[in-house]
Order: C-alpha cells, then sequence, then structure tokens
C-alpha cells in the first residue's frame, strides 16, 4: 500500500512526464553532391536533405534523436530555443556541454519537451557546418489542447539559410 502511495504522489509531481510518448529520430551526418544554377558542390545533410528533417513532437513528449557521423568533421547538434531542463548535456554546444561526435561515431540525445509550442530551429554547433545542417522542430500542443491563437487555416514551414 505504502508502494502503491508513494507511486501516486511521484506521478502527480511530474504529469507531462506520463502524457507524452517518446519519438525516435535518427540523423545520419553525411555530404552529397548538390547542383544549383549549373555549379555542383558538395554540402554536409542529414539523411540527404538540406535543409535537414523537421522534428515533431507534442509537449510532454521524449525526444530521442541518433546522430551518426559519416563525414571527417566532428559534430554536434544544438536543438535552438528547447528548455533542457534536467539534460543540460543534450543541449549540443560542442566543448560546453558535450563533446562532439567524431567521425563513425554516434551519439542519441535524450530530452523532453516542457512548457512548449511552436517552431523552434536545431542546428550543427561547430563552425561553418551549421550552414548547411539545420532544420525546424515543431511542437504541436497536447493532444486536446490548442495554440494560445486561433488554429489556423494552414501551417507552412518556411526554413531561411544561407
Amino acid at each position: 500500500m505504502a508502494t502503491l502511495f508513494f507511486g501516486f504522489c511521484v506521478l502527480s509531481q511530474w504529469p507531462e512526464s506520463v502524457a507524452g510518448i517518446t519519438r525516435h529520430y535518427t540523423f545520419n551526418i553525411m555530404s552529397q553532391n548538390v547542383t544549383r544554377l549549373c555549379h555542383t558542390r558538395s554540402l554536409l545533410s542529414v539523411n540527404g536533405q538540406f535543409p535537414g528533417p523537421r522534428l515533431v513532437a507534442r509537449e510532454g513528449d521524449q525526444v530521442l534523436v541518433k546522430v551518426v557521423n559519416h563525414v571527417p568533421n566532428n559534430v554536434s547538434i544544438h536543438w535552438h530555443g528547447v528548455r533542457q531542463l534536467r539534460t543540460g548535456w543534450a543541449d549540443g554546444p560542442a566543448y560546453v556541454t558535450q563533446c562532439p561526435i567524431q567521425t563513425g561515431q554516434a551519439y542519441t540525445y535524450n530530452f523532453t519537451i516542457t512548457g512548449q509550442r511552436g517552431t523552434l530551429l536545431w542546428h550543427a554547433h561547430n563552425s561553418w557546418l551549421r550552414a548547411t545542417l539545420y532544420g525546424p522542430i515543431i511542437i504541436l500542443p497536447k493532444r486536446n489542447d490548442s495554440y494560445p491563437f486561433e488554429k489556423p487555416y494552414k501551417a507552412v514551414t518556411i526554413m531561411l539559410g544561407n
């Protein structure tokens, strides 16, 4: 009986941790050739996409992103604007909160979306890599919740880069 009561007290303190689901993503950092205006250049991308793939989660979801580095550069990913409450090691600035992911290695970022909704940004956090390794993070409200404004007719994500 005491165990049941303790479990109830713990769960009532962190209702968002039980409300969400776990979202799994894999980011393969690779080099690819891209032709624009009759010129072909090599650039780094995530899963062969430029800009990179979008992450979609709801408030309260746990997000696991496995980043696999297939290029000769060290890399780390920063989840720009995501509150890293109790998960500072998953924030991504290389040599600040984590060591970068070395060539041929992988790292899984693990964080929970807490108290946020809207569109944010993820990007590489190593020198010039942020120019091509980036994409949106779309945070939806919890089920049966709404945004603090009227529901728009349509949502379109626009990514600007150099």
